[in-house]
């Protein structure tokens, strides 16, 4: 049971800070090549931006616009995720030695709600992503050549679309280790419960 109840501590602890990086990850999402379009459109203007990129199929640098209600829906994910966490320390579910209701429900709320979130976000970015490399960057290269007035702002990497998968994978990854101690919690437990009737037992039939 020690070496369960160190995991449950730890467990806890790592939902904490996995909700705290998707937090982070979310203010940092439009960092790098995102930030670069913004760049664009507030040096160039909406009007330009949007004659000079190419239509045809192609996504112009009005994308970072696009895309700031999916990192605002990330940033409340995130904030929820560290809720939900603070939710497993507001049950004591790092030192209780005995699981009850308020356990178990924290546990699955924790849990479930993270790999749900996390597989939609997963879902989105990797469609947002996508989305990105759809810009057409020949036109966004051109846009500098033609004025080399302006300072440039150019970025073709995914780099931070990429670091997304990561951070998901790992929210899914720490979800179901919370819930595999939960199993191995309830399996202590009823042998606990066991080893303590096997003992009433033997003391009874003693007497």
């Amino acid at each position: 049971m020690k070496a369960q109840m160190k995991f449950q501590k730890w467990m806890c602890l790592v939902m904490l800070i996995v909700g705290a990086i998707a937090l982070l990850y979310a203010f940092c999402y439009m960092s790098g090549a995102l930030s670069e379009l913004g760049y664009t459109i507030n040096q160039v203007g909406v009007n330009r931006v949007s004659k000079f990129f190419a239509r045809n199929g192609y996504n112009d640098a009005l994308l970072y616009d696009d895309i700031q209600p999916f990192n605002t829906m990330m940033m409340y994910c995130g904030i929820v995720m560290v809720l939900l966490a603070v939710v497993l320390y507001i049950t004591a579910c790092h030192k209780r030695r005995k699981y009850y209701i308020s356990n178990y429900v924290a546990t699955g709320l924790c849990a479930g709600g993270n790999i749900i979130m996390a597989l939609i976000l997963l879902i989105m970015n990797a469609s947002w992503r996508g989305e990105f490399l759809k810009v057409d960057f020949d036109a966004w290269k051109r846009l500098y050549d033609n004025d080399p007035l302006l300072t440039r702002h150019y970025n073709d990497s995914t780099a931070w679309f990429d670091l997304g998968f990561a951070v998901y994978l790992l929210i899914i990854v720490a979800s179901v280790l919370l819930i595999l101690n939960l199993v191995w919690k309830i399996m202590l437990m009823k042998g606990e419960k066991k080893l303590l009737l096997n003992g009433e037992l033997t003391g009874g039939e003693t007497v």
